[in-house]
């Protein structure tokens, strides 16, 4: 019970502190970042990415240690199914 209250006062701390950057640098990184076939109302588009952002941040203060392996296997499955892609590309003959 106690890690749900740690994690649910570390999400309500980073949701403000997500809503207050937005009109900042944060909605403008945001803004850049997503395709624009992502992009919907910029309200929603504030509340979504923010409530995602506090999810992230509060499970990472509160489990550091799987949310790291969880990076790494995440940039490793990426890197991998680049390679692959890159090699599948240059023995498909596409010329």
């Amino acid at each position: 019970m106690t890690v749900f209250v740690v994690w649910l006062i570390a999400f309500v701390v980073l949701l403000f502190l997500a809503l207050k950057a937005w009109d900042g640098a944060l909605g403008a990184m945001v803004t850049r970042w997503l395709p624009s076939q992502l992009r919907g109302d910029p309200a929603q588009d504030r509340w979504v990415m923010a409530a995602a952002l506090a999810v992230l941040g509060a499970t990472f203060i509160i489990n550091p240690v799987s949310m790291l392996l969880t990076l790494i296997l995440l940039a490793l499955g990426l890197w991998v199914g680049k390679r692959l892609a890159c090699w599948g590309m240059r023995r498909a003959k596409l010329h």
